[in-house]
């Protein structure tokens, strides 16, 4: 170190003296540094940012919009829907082998395990579609996951426990499977647990601990429950394209189904629809890539407040006349 500044004078002498090498050897550095971080970059993209899922290249998103929660109005850049609004995209998207429609973010529910669990812990739940695990291409660790047959109301409820979760709050205990769980104070079964590394749609530091069928939402949401709710949009939605198809003009083609779904079939409130149809031209419905899963804007892991469908129409209507 005392002859530092020394080393640094004798060596821009020396860059001066013999330019031709000092532009190469910045030269090489910048070709090296620019090509590694390109590179990395690319892995990063590819690889590292992909989701752990069967082929990832194949899923893509109806919806490009990462505002999470549940939105109540018009969304111009659609990245949420409802129950029915699902139905209705899936319905006119014939590309798709499979179409799975999930929580837009995870919430927190009370769970306890009876006999074992002395208070209730806080752990996060994802409701999804009963196909949610096969459109990703994942199989289960232990048990299985969601089959058809757990899309159906009237079956019992279960759940499937991510990995993580089982070995933090189960201590990787193999009965766990059979054994039942009170979410919200109802009980669930216990059928499957998750491949290790898989954390869901969305790459986030905290992933759900646990889904559920999505058709069980009504069981622990009561009267609050969102399922049937048609102006309610708090799901995303994920599929996997046949081979060989393309989703030229999907994109298109569902806008236009979105924009007749909300002035038809959306629910809200005849005195709105005046403003709502001035903004239909706004509301567009974008086909993206989903390989990467989902980046959301903001986090909230709590049950998000409850307004009425007239308390939303309005504030999303006075919030686009702004």
């Amino acid at each position: 170190m005392p002859n530092l500044s020394g080393d640094l004078a004798y060596a821009v002498r020396q860059f001066r003296h013999s330019p031709v090498c000092t532009l190469t050897a910045v030269l090489t550095l910048a070709l090296g540094i620019g090509g590694t971080t390109a590179i990395f970059s690319l892995m990063h993209d590819v690889m590292l940012r992909s989701l752990p899922v069967s082929d990832p290249g194949s899923l893509y998103r109806n919806g490009s919009g990462n505002d999470c929660c549940v939105e109540g109005g018009p969304q111009d850049n659609w990245g949420l829907c409802s129950y029915p609004l699902f139905e209705r995209l899936v319905s006119s998207a014939p590309e798709f082998e499979q179409v799975a429609a999930f929580q837009a973010v995870p919430w927190s529910f009370s769970v306890l395990r009876p006999k074992i669990d002395q208070i209730p812990r806080p752990l996060r739940g994802e409701f999804v579609t009963g196909n949610y695990f096969s459109v990703f291409g994942i199989r289960p660790f232990m048990g299985r996951v969601f089959s058809p047959s757990d899309y159906v109301p009237a079956v019992a409820p279960v759940t499937v426990l991510s990995y993580r979760a089982w070995q933090m709050h189960w201590c990787a205990d193999a009965n766990a499977i059979g054994s039942i769980v009170n979410i919200n104070g109802q009980p669930f079964t216990v059928v499957g647990v998750a491949t290790p590394g898989f954390f869901g749609d969305t790459l986030r530091s905290d992933p759900p601990d646990f889904w559920l069928p999505l058709h069980q939402e009504p069981l622990i949401e009561g009267h609050e429950s969102l399922l049937r709710q048609a102006v309610s949009a708090w799901l995303r939605a994920i599929g996997r394209l046949k081979p060989g198809v393309s989703t030229a003009g999907m994109s298109a083609r569902l806008t236009t189904v979105l924009r007749q779904w909300v002035e038809h079939d959306s629910g809200y409130p005849p005195a709105w629809m005046g403003e709502i149809r001035k903004l239909l031209p706004k509301q567009n419905l974008q086909v993206i890539a989903a390989g990467n899963g989902v980046e959301e804007m903001r986090e909230h892991y709590g049950r998000p407040a409850r307004r009425n469908r007239q308390e939303v129409c309005h504030d999303a209507s006075l919030s686009h006349r702004a």
